[in-house]
């Protein structure tokens, strides 16, 4: 009996002895895991980077899986700057917060959406910003902590002209202060134009991703930071 083909990403390798590697994986049925890949040579050497969909077959009963098979899909997106150090962010966030082995079918889909996006923002000059907070609020979602840019905490639409804290118990709370209401508004629906809109999804959602993703510094940001 043939091993099944499967759709994968590569989020992040690693050398494990003199000739293979061991990868992270993020695959729609099986979702994120780590197997194992020999490196091919000479002509058959495949360059194993991210951000490309390979097909692969896997083996093994632990953990730990084999790839028997990896071949590419598609070419891989070649992303430039700081696209690329977005794009990185994406995986670092997959890495960091998506359990390991758990059914990943709607975040495969917005994962390879977003990579698309932000192809279009490297070849289009767009903004960068929608795509990270959509991805973010998606993962968020799929996570099982979605978010309401309808209601507040006591059932009542979120108001233009009204101010909200955000409680990760509560949702979205009447305030003196915060968060306004047209800002969270926009969001909902998806209107990036206004750069207040913009920055509004940015520190929402840093303060719900901080605890979640804990003390360890994100290499993206650093490399963000450096520019």
């Amino acid at each position: 009996m043939h091993a099944e083909l499967w759709p994968a990403y590569i989020l992040h390798s690693r050398p494990f002895g003199e000739d293979k590697l061991i990868l992270q994986l993020l695959l729609p049925e099986q979702g994120r895991l780590s197997a194992v890949v020999r490196k091919k040579q000479g002509k058959q050497r495949l360059a194993l980077q991210p951000y490309q969909l390979f097909m692969l077959q896997l083996i093994g009963r632990s953990e730990l899986k084999t790839v028997k098979t990896i071949d590419e899909a598609q070419p891989a997106f070649l992303f430039s700057g700081k696209v690329l150090y977005s794009a990185i962010y994406l995986n670092e966030l997959v890495c960091r917060l998506w359990p390991d082995n758990l059914a990943a079918e709607q975040l495969f889909n917005v994962y390879q959406q977003s990579l698309h996006q932000l192809w279009m923002v490297q070849q289009q000059g767009l903004e960068l910003e929608p795509c990270l907070r959509e991805f973010e609020f998606a993962l968020l979602a799929e996570l099982g902590l979605p978010i309401d840019w309808q209601y507040d905490n006591c059932g009542e639409a979120l108001q233009a002209s009204a101010s909200y804290q955000w409680h990760s118990e509560l949702g979205f709370v009447a305030a003196v202060s915060g968060f306004r209401g047209d800002h969270l508004l926009n969001i909902g629906t998806g209107q990036w134009q206004d750069a207040e809109t913009r920055r509004c999804a940015k520190q929402l959602s840093r303060q719900i991703l901080t605890p979640l993703l804990g003390a360890k510094p994100l290499a993206s940001r650093a490399l963000f930071a450096g520019q």
